[in-house]
């Protein structure tokens, strides 16, 4: 077989695996994330807070731990990490959804209730 012939069958190999695949498959959830000083300056609080948040707005599944606090369903992820920066604590959180009106909201009350005013 010739090197363009071969080139010819990998290029329609790879479309017809393209045309395959499901739509779903190559669906991209919408994320959000941001980092600031939080509102409290203790570590405990903070995660706390956090995780009441994701309790109120119904994410999943929670699990914490010192400095973080995980949500997880089948349509939506979240996280709040509380780490210490010397005498600054900062909170990472990234919300992934694929439901952007309730990604949205909860990254929102995430932000709003942990970030410094």
């Amino acid at each position: 077989m010739s090197v363009l012939n071969k080139k010819r069958l990998y290029s329609l190999l790879a479309a017809l695996l393209v045309c395959s695949a499901s739509s779903s498959a190559w669906a991209r959830p919408n994320m959000w994330w941001d980092h600031f000083e939080s509102a409290t300056p203790n570590q405990t609080e903070c995660v706390k807070q956090a995780e009441t948040i994701l309790n109120a707005e119904k994410v999943g599944q929670l699990t914490s731990d010192a400095d973080s606090v995980r949500a997880w369903s089948e349509k939506s992820t979240a996280v709040a990490e509380c780490i210490q920066f010397g005498d600054k604590l900062i909170v990472a959180v990234i919300v992934s959804s694929d439901d952007p009106v309730a990604g949205n909201t909860v990254f929102n009350a995430l932000r709003a209730a942990l970030m410094k005013k």
